[in-house]
């Protein structure tokens, strides 16, 4: 009987159902890569790896740098039987935003699990740049043996193809260390060293451990300790990641429950004589309930499972995309489908607990006396009047339309404020000083970007330029910042300048660093303090102010004492160069990208838009706020077509009476396009409050400020416009289909 309720119905039902089984194939999808993203942790690790040694105050594993100097000791320790560096950098190639490229030395045991299934293996004693390419990315990359690969302005040959087991290790390439050393601009350092633990039978693995974790604290007390399956979940990232994932599930579970609640309101309106026979001939409150719940639980739980499909395709799709090769491979598990399928089901718990209730109150003798429609529909010659009277002839129902709506509208606009917000900084941070051309490492992403200083000394010397300054940005956590940007730059270069001291004075001398405000704040530091980063103590001689969050939430010390303090020694992660002819700035920058192709440049206004990391940013807000507009008008159409059963009747007499087709499309239409439009305003209201009360959070002041703009809001409601036309296109063909006579007859 359940399953014939929701079949009465077809049309109603189906949209209900994909308008769930979208939200549900987000949780499936969403999940699957934040499950893929934790698997890159897992390449820290490796079958016969026992421990891995990173530094400890890192944001991530891929910023920590560890002299080899560490490695070498903690080789000698009694309890240590190998002791493997590793470097892992992301760069890009050949239209693949992210290629995971590993660094191993080609004797150790840590590079063992890379199965040569063609060609040879790494050797010490090759010849060149040798490379082994894993499986997957040659396939996406169409290489074999033999052919030769670009990597940061370097020709490496491909001398192997090689399986792990792991797509993401398979979706990489593996180089010497000493290369990858030279990729990731880290000479003589690595982001982790991987300990074999030696076997002695009178200690267990844990005593080991203990022994070496003690060794390791007093020794070098900037270093942190894990076991290989501890280790990812020591990433502050993927809490991030995790909780972005679990807020697309709570807003696909609120849409979804809308939906549920309107198809169920409405099964219960037009069925208001059937269930009162039913309670006549003695079906208790309980019994109706549990009927209406029933079908809501069936509805949910087949658009569960058919999400749960779309999910598995999408995520299937996604993973033979350059952009997203190897990310998700091996994210889907039975859990992430139980969770989904959780989602599902609350959702139509959730959404049939009201229709059901009120199903249970109806009085049987009213409810035979009941009779659909009600309320003429009167004619009127302005956009929305007539319009906005016929929507609020079912208030709950139109009111629950908007707010669902009006959730994916409000999607949009806060997302789209945090891509605006991340671009606002980026320009911010290129057009100061008065820079006309900003520079950095070709096809690096930001947060790697790595050039030589020579290189820029070099380029200021070229006919054109006026003059030319780098500088590096280093990330880590401190105290309650979890995200702790540092700046280096030259002290008496022109780019700190736009460093404005409010307080105390500017960097005179080594060891001295310059804080943001907002970061002063927080840590509670002023002028006069000591500030300890990654085990190095700075002197505080001023606070500053720029107006730029991440910028205000960081710290500005010497560019050398950054390099030292990163690592990066005679490095520098970005430059600006002043022209002598702002007018001349394309000829200058294809002149000094033809001398030095190791670098990449763009005018400091266009900088923003051609970083591949706010690139693949927006790339997500947009696949986020698409999906949301989707479900929105499947919203949308769900609630026309359930007016237009419900005014069956009533539209028959209109064409009776005359009215023509394009009349009753016309005004179906109208009420579509209105109900897009009060989603859309609650929408817009609703992203501006969420924006307001992020930026009002301390730790946003010293991250990103989400910035909103008219152009945002024209945009916000140019989609509720598209929601309300497209999603009253098919209800409105459908009215103008009716038939008077058989629409008269429609009970």
């Amino acid at each position: 009987m359940i399953v014939r309720n929701l079949l009465r119905r077809k049309t109603r039902s189906f949209l209900t159902l994909v308008g769930l089984a979208i939200g549900i194939a987000a949780v499936v999808a969403l999940g699957a890569m934040a499950r893929g993203m934790s698997s890159y942790y897992s390449l820290y690790g490796g079958d016969e790896v026992d421990l891995l040694v990173t530094q400890s105050k890192a944001v991530d594993a891929m910023f920590s740098a560890i002299d080899e100097s560490v490695g070498e000791e903690i080789a000698h320790f009694p309890e240590v039987e190998e002791v493997a560096g590793m470097v892992l950098t992301l760069p890009s190639v050949e239209g693949v935003p992210y290629l995971p490229v590993f660094g191993y030395d080609p004797d150790s045991f840590a590079i063992q699990h890379f199965k040569v299934v063609e060609g040879k293996p790494l050797s010490s004693r090759a010849k060149g740049k040798p490379l082994i390419l894993g499986k997957m990315a040659a396939e996406d990359l169409k290489k074999g043996v033999g052919d030769t690969l670009k990597l940061h302005g370097r020709t490496f040959r491909i001398v192997g193809i090689y399986e792990t087991g792991k797509p993401v290790e398979e979706s990489g390439a593996v180089v010497p260390l000493k290369e990858a050393q030279a990729l990731a601009g880290k000479p003589r350092q690595v982001n982790a060293y991987q300990i074999k633990l030696q076997r002695r039978r009178s200690l267990t693995l844990d005593q080991l451990t203990e022994r070496v974790r003690r060794r390791i604290e007093r020794r070098f007390p900037d270093l942190s300790l894990s076991t290989s399956t501890d280790f990812a979940k020591k990433q502050e990232w993927l809490s991030y990641i995790q909780a972005f994932t679990w807020a697309i599930s709570l807003l696909a579970l609120f849409i979804g429950v809308i939906g549920v609640i309107n198809t169920m309101l409405m099964s219960v309106l037009e069925r208001t004589r059937e269930i009162g026979t039913l309670r006549a001939l003695g079906w208790r409150r309980r019994r109706i309930m549990g009927m209406i719940l029933s079908e809501s639980l069936t509805l949910s739980l087949i658009g569960g499972l058919v999400g749960i499909g779309l999910g598995i395709g999408a995520v299937e799709v996604l993973n033979r995309m350059p952009a997203t090769l190897g990310l998700l491979s091996g994210g889907l598990s039975l859990t992430l489908f139980l969770r989904a399928l959780a989602v599902a089901l609350i959702s139509g718990a959730i959404g049939g607990i009201y229709p059901a209730y009120r199903a249970s109150l109806l009085v049987p003798v009213e409810a035979l006396r009941y009779e659909r429609g009600g309320g003429g529909i009167t004619a009127s010659h302005f956009f929305g009047g007539m319009a906005v009277r016929n929507l609020f002839r079912r208030r709950v129902r139109s009111l629950l339309t908007m707010v669902g709506i009006g959730v994916a509208v409000m999607s949009v606009v806060a997302l789209g404020a945090m891509a605006n917000g991340l671009i606002k900084e980026f320009t911010s941070l290129a057009t100061r000083s008065g820079v006309e051309l900003v520079g950095m490492e070709a096809g690096a992403s930001a947060d790697l970007s790595t050039v030589d200083e020579e290189v820029v000394k070099r380029i200021a010397t070229l006919p054109g330029v006026k003059g030319a300054e780098g500088f590096l940005t280093g990330y880590t956590t401190l105290q309650d910042l979890p995200f702790f940007v540092v700046f280096g730059y030259p002290p008496r270069g022109y780019g700190i300048r736009d460093f404005k001291i409010v307080e105390g004075e500017p960097l005179s001398a080594n060891r001295q660093m310059i804080i943001g405000r907002v970061a002063a704040d927080i840590l509670k530091k002023g002028v006069g303090d000591r500030i300890t980063i990654l085990g190095r103590s700075f002197h505080i001689v001023g606070i500053y102010e720029t107006g730029v969050p991440f910028e205000d939430g960081g710290g500005v010390m010497g560019l050398h004492d950054a390099q030292v303090l990163f690592g990066q020694p005679r490095k520098v992660s970005f430059f600006g160069v002043k022209l002598e002819d702002p007018d001349r700035a394309d000829e200058v920058r294809r002149l000094i990208e033809e001398k030095f192709p190791e670098v990449s440049f763009s005018k400091a206004s266009d900088f923003a838009e051609n970083v591949v990391d706010l690139q693949f940013t927006r790339a997500i807000t947009q696949a986020i706020s698409l999906l949301a507009i989707v479900v929105g008008g499947v919203g949308i159409a769900n609630t026309m077509v359930m007016s237009i059963f419900e005014r069956t009747r009533e539209i028959g007499t209109l064409r009776a009476l005359g009215w023509r087709k394009r009349r009753i499309l016309k005004i179906i239409l109208e009420e579509s396009m209105a109900l897009g439009i009060a989603a859309g305003l609650v929408g817009i209201a609703g992203g501006v409050a969420i924006c307001q009360a992020f930026n009002a959070l301390p730790m946003a002041a010293g991250f990103i400020k989400l910035s909103l703009s008219p152009g945002l809001f024209a945009q916000a409601l140019g989609i509720a416009l598209i929601l309300g036309a497209a999603g009253g296109l098919y209800p409105a063909w459908r009215a103008t289909r009716m038939q008077p006579a058989e629409a008269l007859r429609y009970e």
